[in-house]
């Protein structure tokens, strides 16, 4: 596995102007349409590696990492907002 990078604030910067993007379509495409659509994304972002330094393994790795942290992260987000307890 490629291990965890330490986010940047790039980092947040982007996924919070992706979030912004993603609102303004909120009341018209559900969720689970906008999961969809992601998935979509994530696939052309794979094509779009370079081949000879990225397989599908090391995208399978940083998929499952992502995946569990930002569900993780959404859990908690919810659990605060509700003050509720994990």
């Amino acid at each position: 596995m490629m291990g965890i990078v330490t986010p940047r604030p790039e980092h947040e910067i982007a996924y919070q102007d992706l979030n912004k993007l993603i609102s303004k379509h909120a009341d018209k495409i559900s969720a689970l349409e906008l999961f969809a659509i992601a998935c979509n994304m994530l696939g052309k972002l794979a094509a779009l590696q370079d081949q000879r330094t990225v397989n599908q393994k090391i995208l399978i790795d940083i998929l499952l990492t992502n995946f569990e942290i930002g569900n993780q992260q959404a859990v908690k987000s919810l659990l605060d907002a509700k003050g509720g307890n994990a």
